[in-house]
């Protein structure tokens, strides 16, 4: 999967070498004009100052100024009005804002209203032009990298999933390399959080927002939201210094654990110099490899890489990729049972560790009778929410019999659970890769969070040591899945790769191309270029294997196979 994941909605994106313009993919809706906010000044950064809004289920606020007092720490609102001043509404607002310790800047804001509260948001303007000119970055950003917002490309970054604009893997973002500006949210739940740059009219400068959200199985007339931290670091240490403070914050809230000390991955999975894609069947039926071709595959490639340090991932192994979702059985065009069987058969004498694609989520609907019983509803629960459409036959519009499925639906994760489970120990395969389990919605009915985390336990309860890897990952993910495919560009290294490889493993993304064409097999993107070999810092790349590569690649593969094991720390 990528059509959302990937995209990149509106921003520039600043290198030391030149800045790139990724296009305005989302709409951009800004007020037409001045919401007349009153601004508080912001404790221990003289000339920056703040305001808020609150969204309900019918209308967005501002605070009543002459029904408001901020004493310095404390502002205490008993009245809201419609932004732009002209009528007051009924409500209330606290804001707790005072300096902590290390001298950063703490806002809390609860709040009351007569209608459900949707969320808040914190606004800052006037922020040290020295620092905010040089652009925002996340620990995910390559290094020497930012993204510069203007006047007409905004910077928008949504947690823990990018349904719409720039990823947000964590709640953390800093102007300027030190000096810096270093703004972070600490929450101990996982629930959705944004962060938006902008130049409005109504303001001379750069407004930054940051909005926190409730939980749409939560909204009540009253709302309070985590702490959101500004921090002015002196240097890059400091900067250093507050993300660490921010990793330790998401290592007590969600569970996380160091890779060393982590054991819910067999002791193989650190070992692994490759990940070799073998694909199977695409959504149009078309066979890239059967299972004994695959088992071919293996026997040549273990001519450059030993055995058990080869993860063979098989996505499409169950029939026509995504349309046989949820259903996972050998695919009877691969080889059916029996050629799944010798395909095992010749791993384990190679001592190659193979891992099947299920998913976490995607459902046709015409073979999942169910699906409307645990399809991801939109936070009103008035609509389905559609995720992933991409355009498998060609006809230059997406797919419309998939559906994304909530593994908090205790139905469909105890059926996944099920089927999953027959696979493991009727085949011995030792690794699971759970198809999009980083995309997460704001469903009224069911906590995906902790519907991934109960499908996982209940596959360790049948299965200890096997192997779960997930695609995609945020902070609290990472608790639940110790390895994952990445969408990052390894070869252009982030900031911070303390986060995510402190806590977890990355394998290269099933949307890499195969030598030759450059073909991604089952994959929907269709070609993209093979990436350079690079098996270093917790990464393990991928080499993918479609219908050809064998025979009309072979050397390019053995030479790609030696370069990775070459490549190895």
């Amino acid at each position: 999967m990528h059509s959302d994941l990937d995209n990149r909605a509106g921003q520039c994106y600043t290198t030391q070498a030149k800045t790139i313009s990724l296009g305005l993919a989302m709409n951009v809706n800004h007020l037409s004009f001045d919401p007349a906010h009153p601004w508080f000044a912001v404790p221990g950064l003289p000339g920056a100052e703040w305001a808020v809004e609150i969204f309900t289920t019918e209308n967005v606020y501002g605070i009543d100024p002459a029904k408001s007092g901020f004493d310095g720490s404390t502002l205490a609102a008993s009245g809201l009005r419609w932004l732009g001043g002209q009528r007051g509404a009924v409500g209330a607002v606290t804001v707790s804002a005072g300096q902590g310790q290390d001298g950063a800047t703490n806002w809390t804001i609860t709040a009351r209203a007569s209608e459900l509260i949707k969320s808040v948001k914190l606004l800052l303007r006037k922020l040290p032009v020295e620092i905010t000119s040089g652009g925002w970055w996340t620990p995910t950003t390559p290094a020497a990298s930012s993204f510069r917002p203007t006047s007409d490309r905004p910077l928008l970054l949504t947690y823990p999933w990018a349904s719409a604009g720039e990823g947000w893997q964590t709640p953390w973002i800093c102007a300027g390399d030190g000096p810096g500006l270093a703004i972070s949210v600490r929450d101990s739940l996982v629930r959705a959080k944004r962060f938006y740059a902008y130049r409005p009219h109504w303001a001379q400068g750069e407004v930054v927002e940051v909005v926190c959200t409730a939980a749409a199985s939560s909204r009540r007339n009253s709302f309070e939201s985590p702490e959101i931290r500004l921090r002015a670091c002196a240097d890059e240490p400091e900067v250093r210094r507050d993300f660490n403070d921010h990793l330790a914050s998401i290592e007590a809230n969600y569970g996380l654990t160091r890779w060393e000390e982590r054991h819910d991955a067999p002791a193989w999975a650190d070992d692994l110099d490759l990940v070799l894609t073998l694909h199977g069947q695409h959504w149009t039926g078309f066979v890239f490899n059967t299972f004994d071709q695959m088992a071919a595959v293996l026997q040549d490639v273990c001519e450059a890489v030993r055995g058990e340090r080869l993860l063979a991932y098989l996505p499409g192994w169950e029939g026509r990729y995504y349309w046989q979702y949820p259903i996972y059985r050998p695919g009877e065009d691969l080889g059916g049972e029996a050629g799944f069987a010798r395909l095992v058969a010749a791993a384990r004498t190679l001592g190659v560790h193979l891992m099947p694609m299920f998913g976490a989520n995607g459902a046709n609907v015409r073979r999942y009778p169910q699906w409307e019983n645990a399809a991801f509803r939109s936070p009103s629960n008035r609509y389905v929410e559609l995720v992933n459409k991409p355009d498998w036959d060609s006809d230059r519009v997406g797919e419309d019999e998939q559906v994304f499925l909530n593994p908090g639906e205790p139905n469909f994760r105890r059926d996944l659970v099920d089927q999953i489970t027959a696979v493991v120990d009727r085949y011995g395969v030792e690794g699971v890769f759970l198809d999009t389990s980083a995309c997460w919605f704001d469903d009224p009915r069911h906590d995906v969070y902790q519907g991934y985390r109960d499908l996982v336990n209940e596959l360790h309860r049948h299965n200890p040591d096997l192997l779960l890897c997930g695609e995609g990952w945020y902070d609290a993910l990472l608790s639940i899945f110790p390895m994952n495919q990445t969408w990052m560009d390894m070869t252009n290294p982030p900031r911070f790769a303390d986060l995510p490889l402190r806590y977890t493993r990355l394998l290269g993304h099933l949307n890499y191309g195969a030598p030759g064409n450059g073909s991604t097999g089952v994959h929907e993107r269709g070609t993209n270029p093979l990436a350079m070999p690079l098996r270093r810092n917790g990464f393990v790349p991928a080499l993918p294997i479609v219908n050809d590569t064998l025979t009309m690649h072979r050397s390019d593969v053995l030479a790609f196979c030696r370069a990775v094991a070459r490549e190895r720390l």
